[in-house]
């Protein structure tokens, strides 16, 4: 029988929360999850297209479902999400075609199964159909996309309509990378989080891939950091705290109390809490584990966490540089060396360190603080040395852009100039094989 829930006080839901998250701490915790987005562009035109026309979404997911994949998302008979073999294809608000691969301990895994469902959907293509890889869409302006056909998408952009000026740009037109990884038990996910949220500006930076923003060349950097900053900040960025104090399970359970859950499942039924905080609306709803778990994903902060611990600073990059966001983290946090390094230089930072690199960022004219540049070049250092061969090839390759044009957006930028058809090929994600 399905669990109907229960009603918490805010001191059993911070329980609660404990609990969860020390039942999702992992023996041997080495894995890595990985989450792409992708958008769907006419190569000669670079514009993006929409779910129900000839050619979109609808049918891509529909020829797929055909070809072996099963239905794990539909409404009102639009499929929206499939599985097969423990990965997912989804869609985002603004159609974005999101691959979340099922984990695997090495970044050669990652790369052979990523490479099999990009092939997968370049099967079911039209021959002017491209599937990109970057951080927001290469021509079609937000107005000009309807928002997908999903009750939830359409509460949550009601909502956001008063909580910042890019809240709908986030929604419909950024494309990211994220990685996730395992913690062994509270204290290694204190150290963990801390260092994520340490090293948060540099990874934006590290992967800032966004040439373009609504129709015409970004005359910034970092074009991903400026809308998050402009995107519901409550929810989103960094969480406060989280250098400032020890931050452990019950810090990121009261955390989650004082947001705005937007949309509360409960009973099977999704319900549009808008600006009522969690804490307020307990009383009112009774919650089973899953409904905590949805409660979890109503947040986007830049280090989340659910079953997992989720890093989500990076933009979509293009194969094989989307590659080396999974290569750094596993270097990251995976070799203890690095992570306790990390974490003690850390103990010297606070909050408004990183605040103050974010807001730096979205500024191109102005350098970066000597502490941040010393600390992008230790990181890919340790990350360099600290990889295999068969894993170090992606950041490798990132190193040699950044020598060449010091990032993925600079990049784009100046090939969107040169030649589209360049442009393309460079951010096209399919006919990918091996480029190690």
């Amino acid at each position: 029988m399905k669990n109907k829930g229960l009603i918490y006080t805010k001191e059993q839901y911070v329980e609660k929360n404990v609990a969860y998250f020390l039942d999702q701490s992992k023996e041997r915790a080495c894995l890595l999850g990985a989450e792409m987005e992708h958008f769907l562009i006419n190569r000669e035109t670079l514009r993006s297209y929409r779910y129900d026309e000839p050619g979109g979404q609808k049918e891509i997911l529909e020829r797929l479902h055909v070809s072996g994949w099963n239905i794990i998302g539909i409404e009102d008979g639009n499929i929206l999400g499939l599985e097969k073999s423990g990965s997912t294809i989804t869609l985002e608000p603004g159609g974005q075609i999101e691959f979340s691969l099922r984990p695997f301990e090495t970044v050669g895994e990652i790369d052979e199964e990523y490479r099999a469902i990009a092939n997968e959907i370049k099967a079911v293509l039209r021959p002017e159909q491209a599937l990109v890889s970057l951080g927001y869409h290469p021509k079609t302006k937000i107005s000009e996309l309807p928002l997908l056909p999903k009750k939830r998408y359409a509460m949550m952009f009601d909502y956001f309509k008063d909580h910042g000026r890019f809240c709908h740009n986030m929604m419909k037109g950024t494309a990211s990378t994220q990685v996730s990884i395992d913690y062994l038990n509270e204290e290694d996910f204190i150290r963990k989080f801390r260092v994520a949220n340490f090293i948060s500006p540099v990874m934006a930076n590290l992967f800032d891939s966004t040439p373009i923003f609504e129709g015409d060349k970004y005359s910034g950097r970092n074009c991903r950091t400026a809308i998050w900053e402009e995107t519901d900040i409550k929810r989103s960025k960094l969480i406060p705290g989280s250098l400032d104090s020890r931050f452990d399970f019950e810090s990121y359970a009261r955390y989650l109390l004082k947001m705005p859950p937007i949309l509360l499942l409960s009973n099977g039924v999704l319900n549009y809490t808008k600006n009522q905080p969690l804490e307020e609306l307990l009383g009112d709803y009774p919650l089973a584990v899953s409904d905590l778990e949805h409660i979890q994903t109503m947040v986007f902060p830049d280090v989340r966490l659910k079953k997992y611990l989720e890093i989500r600073m990076a933009d979509a990059l293009p194969y094989p540089y989307n590659l080396s966001v999974v290569a750094l983290i596993k270097a990251l946090f995976y070799d203890s060396r690095n992570l306790n390094e990390l974490y003690e230089l850390s103990l010297k930072y606070d909050d408004a360190w990183v605040r103050r690199q974010n807001v730096q960022l979205t500024k191109r004219d102005e350098e970066m603080d000597s502490d941040f540049v010393a600390l992008t070049d230790k990181i890919m250092k340790m990350a360099l040395e600290s990889l295999d061969d068969d894993e170090r090839w992606p950041l490798e390759k990132l190193r040699t852009l950044r020598d060449q044009d010091q990032s993925m957006s600079i990049y784009l930028n100046r090939l969107y100039d040169e030649d589209q058809k360049a442009f393309v090929k460079s951010i096209e994600v399919l006919e990918v094989g091996n480029e190690n």
